[in-house]
């Protein structure tokens, strides 16, 4: 066999995996007008991420006992427990309450900071993590991008509330330093049993805090809430991880990262098409920032693969 032939099927595998990955992304994408539909048609943001997580969390914990893969100890599930309340926890409430008031399109694209967040935060907290002149340029220029978004200037309006657009930055910042928690505990990677532990423990936080913040939850029975919840759980949640989980260990976290460019394309498209969700070129602007940050990053900052997240 040439050397050339023995290269093809690798070469194809490839293909299909950024294609896969794309797939992943364009699903990610999809999530943030979705939870925005749900949430104008009258689920309160904190119900309606609880609802999602607590069935997430049963979902994944039928494919752990389906899987061949040993039920972690007790302490491995405890410390998958507490990495639950910053990676999905934290991250779920910031960014329901703040696509109260912002927009998918909007959330999408202040969610791609994510992995700029992360290789931030790695820096101090992981071993051998560094970045060279590229790398910080890539974190200012990606940062610049955040900023005019968050704070446009006036007469563009880009969401009904200041905080709404930093709930979401604080949703990125959340899941960037839970993930970094999870690289140096667990380098090995997440199991589904973890998984399930993370979503439980997120569920719980927030059903904790919803009496607090949401005195009167609101979660309509309704057949687009319900439509809305039954896609996040299954699309996003269970055939997003389970998808992405699988590639992340074949691609590496490098090439992962496609998800990351994906994901606000995706939004903005599904959101404008086809929940007539607001659109302004000044978010164009911010976008493009951001990219240009992670490309700079990732592609010259030689930084060891910061993740990137779904919603």
């Amino acid at each position: 066999m040439t050397e050339s032939a023995a290269a093809g099927p690798s070469a194809a595998s490839d293909r299909r995996s950024l294609l896969l990955l794309a797939l992943v992304g364009l699903i990610w994408g999809s999530a943030y007008p979705v939870i925005r539909y749900g949430i104008v048609l009258g689920a309160s943001p904190v119900a309606f991420a609880a609802a999602r997580y607590g069935i997430t969390a049963i979902a994944f914990l039928g494919i752990a006992a389906a899987s061949s893969v040993r039920r972690p100890a007790r302490r491995a599930l405890a410390v998958s427990a507490l990495l639950g309340i910053p990676l999905v926890g934290v991250y779920g409430l910031l960014l329901y309450l703040g696509e109260s008031t912002t927009s998918g399109n909007l959330a999408a694209i202040l969610i791609g900071v994510t992995p700029l967040l992360t290789a931030l935060f790695a820096l101090p907290l992981l071993p051998g993590e560094t970045l060279h002149r590229w790398g910080y340029l890539g974190l200012a220029v990606g940062f610049v991008g955040v900023f005019v978004l968050v704070f446009p200037p006036a007469g563009i309006t880009l969401a009904s509330s200041l905080w709404g657009p930093v709930e979401v930055v604080g949703a990125s910042a959340g899941f960037a330093i839970g993930s970094v928690l999870l690289r140096r505990t667990r380098p090995e990677g997440e199991t589904f049993w973890g998984v399930s532990v993370q979503f439980a423990s997120a569920t719980g936080l927030l059903a904790v805090l919803l009496p607090v913040l949401e005195p009167r939850a609101s979660l309509p029975l309704s057949g687009g809430v319900l439509l809305s919840l039954g896609y996040l759980v299954a699309l996003p949640s269970v055939a997003g991880y389970t998808l992405y989980f699988f590639l992340h260990h074949r691609v590496g976290p490098g090439r992962a990262n496609v998800v990351a460019y994906v994901n606000p394309i995706a939004a903005l498209a599904i959101g404008t098409l086809v929940f007539a969700e607001p659109f302004y070129w000044w978010e164009l602007l911010g976008f493009a920032l951001v990219v240009l940050g992670l490309t700079l990053l990732t592609q010259l900052g030689r930084a060891r693969g910061p993740g990137s997240r779904g919603a």
